[in-house]
């Protein structure tokens, strides 16, 4: 039982990692319809961001994490204004070429900068481990998981209960009506993929302490957003969250009854049947997209 409440606690915590970097990808997707398969390496921005700055003690790491995330939210707006807007006036595949693309540049850059494979860093913290009822969490992953926490309730309040959030959801329910009411989409289209990637970054950040960080863990980090956003449900963003947490759990407990990577070729074949028995994902609601509010058309362009 003991070992259970070990790998359950475990799992929780990673799951809540697993669901702030979706959190990010599922904003972009459910605004601007754009499928991000760099989504995860925008993971490994932070990572090595935070590799780069070699922080000694929480304070030096908190201001590493905030210099990474910074950073990926400017590389990210960089890529939505010089390379997405022009993809997304096309239309057809050329998003997801540009993405793709911009995904093997990123891990190639890295592998060039950082030859050296699965880097990491001390554990910044001045504790090691929290330990309670037979249960040891290290500091670093205890840190990670409330951190998740409190930032997927911040984005939470940012997307329903500001102006901000407003616009975003009127974007995302009618473009055309929020082009009508004079919302600069452009804008906002910038700002929210910004959005994304520095959550993204953000994770990378938290997860260093915690898991080496290699160039190719890009891809793998890309994929596991993906199955968090479309297992909770790509207009559901607590779904998002839901699904975060039971990837973690699944990872964690897998390994208790399976060896090694057939446990998470077991895990992803579960995932794979979830899609397959409920397409549309595991929260489904009516209002998983609030319409805009009436006072939208104050709003204006900003």
């Amino acid at each position: 039982m003991s070992t259970v409440l070990q790998l359950a606690s475990t799992g929780l915590l990673q799951g809540l990692l697993y669901s702030l970097i979706g959190i990010g990808l599922y904003l972009v997707f459910t605004v601007m319809r754009v499928v991000n398969f760099a989504h995860g390496y925008f993971v490994l921005i932070g990572m090595y961001g935070v590799l780069t700055l070699q922080p000694q003690g929480v304070l030096a790491f908190i201001g590493a994490i905030v210099v990474a995330a910074l950073g990926g939210a400017l590389v990210g707006y960089l890529v939505q204004r010089f390379l997405l807007e022009s993809g997304l006036a096309k239309g057809g595949h050329s998003q997801l070429v540009i993405t793709l693309s911009l995904g093997i540049a990123i891990q190639y850059l890295f592998q060039v900068l950082h030859p050296e494979p699965f880097e990491t860093i001390p554990n910044p913290y001045p504790f090691e481990a929290f330990t309670s009822s037979g249960v040891t969490i290290s500091a670093p992953r205890m840190a990670a998981g409330v951190l998740s926490l409190v930032l997927v309730l911040a984005v939470s309040f940012l997307v329903y209960r500001t102006r901000i959030g407003t616009i975003i959801r009127g974007c995302s329910e009618s473009l055309n009506g929020a082009i009508h009411v004079g919302i600069n989409v452009r804008r906002v289209y910038r700002l929210t993929f910004a959005l994304g990637c520095g959550l993204a970054a953000i994770a990378g950040g938290l997860l260093l302490p915690i898991q080496p960080v290699s160039p190719a863990l890009g891809l793998e980090l890309t994929i596991k957003a993906f199955i968090v956003v479309v297992i909770g449900g790509a207009g559901s963003l607590w779904g998002t969250v839901a699904a975060g947490v039971l990837l973690g759990l699944a990872e964690a407990l897998g390994s208790l009854y399976a060896p090694g990577t057939f446990a998470t070729a077991l895990v992803y074949g579960l995932f794979f049947l979830v899609i397959l028995v409920r397409p549309q994902g595991l929260v489904v609601r009516a209002t998983a997209r609030i319409k805009p509010r009436k006072a939208l058309t104050k709003v204006g362009v900003g």
